[in-house]
């Protein structure tokens, strides 16, 4: 597996979306739980939007994606949209999980290895940099180079195309179990990095490699 190319989903893999949560308290003023229950909502109409924009063939770039998403999440629990600016702000300093930059430095060593996530450039090009990833990476790769967004099959080969190399040489490191199934329905090996010991999903696609964190998945590879 030495030879493999190592392609890291960013969100909810190698950084937690959920820390974004002290952000929304912070500048919302308003409980801990509450803001919990806000920054859920976002994600989970981030990644139905990504979905929803792709079956109806009416792409926008992931930060367009977002800021809709959060736009709902205020708007469902009638808070105030003025500080759409700051909390979007928030997502260039989440924070890697406490496994990853070690485990990084372990995986990265003998290989070619990317981020590959949703991200626009720029977004990627901020957390990265933020979170200490970026040095320990040889590059970030965005679907947004390709017009679509996970799931859809033309961004894992876009991915392939970025590294020179077939779909099944490069592996996609994810904890997002949506984005291993699509990685595998495409013809791109897998690894799901299961941090929250959620079933499968029920679409096709099964992970070829399950972990329970990255410092697992080195000592698999």
């Amino acid at each position: 597996m030495a030879d493999e190319a190592l392609c890291f989903d960013m969100y909810g893999t190698l950084c937690d979306v959920s820390s974004v949560a002290d952000a929304i308290e912070r500048e919302l003023d308003i409980p801990g739980g509450l803001a919990a229950d806000v920054d859920a909502l976002w994600r989970s109409k981030q990644i139905e939007y990504a979905y929803h924009r792709g079956a109806m063939d009416r792409y926008e770039p992931f930060d367009v994606v977002t800021r809709d998403a959060l736009g709902y999440a205020l708007d469902y629990y009638g808070l105030d949209v003025a500080a759409t600016d700051a909390l979007l702000s928030a997502y260039d300093d989440l924070d890697p999980y406490p496994d990853v930059l070690d485990a990084l430095d372990r995986l990265t060593d003998e290989r070619d290895a990317v981020v590959f996530s949703n991200g626009t450039p720029a977004m990627l090009d901020r957390l990265a940099a933020n979170a200490g990833i970026d040095a320990r990476v040889d590059g970030l790769v965005s679907a947004d180079d390709a017009g679509a967004l996970k799931p859809d099959p033309a961004v894992y080969e876009h991915v392939a195309s970025e590294l020179d190399r077939p779909l099944p040489a490069c592996r996609l490191v994810s904890s997002n179990g949506w984005d291993v199934a699509g990685a595998s329905a495409a013809g791109m090996a897998t690894a799901w990095v299961n941090r929250d010991n959620d079933p499968a999903e029920r679409v096709g696609g099964d992970a070829d490699v399950v972990v329970e964190d990255l410092v697992a998945l080195a000592d698999v590879l």
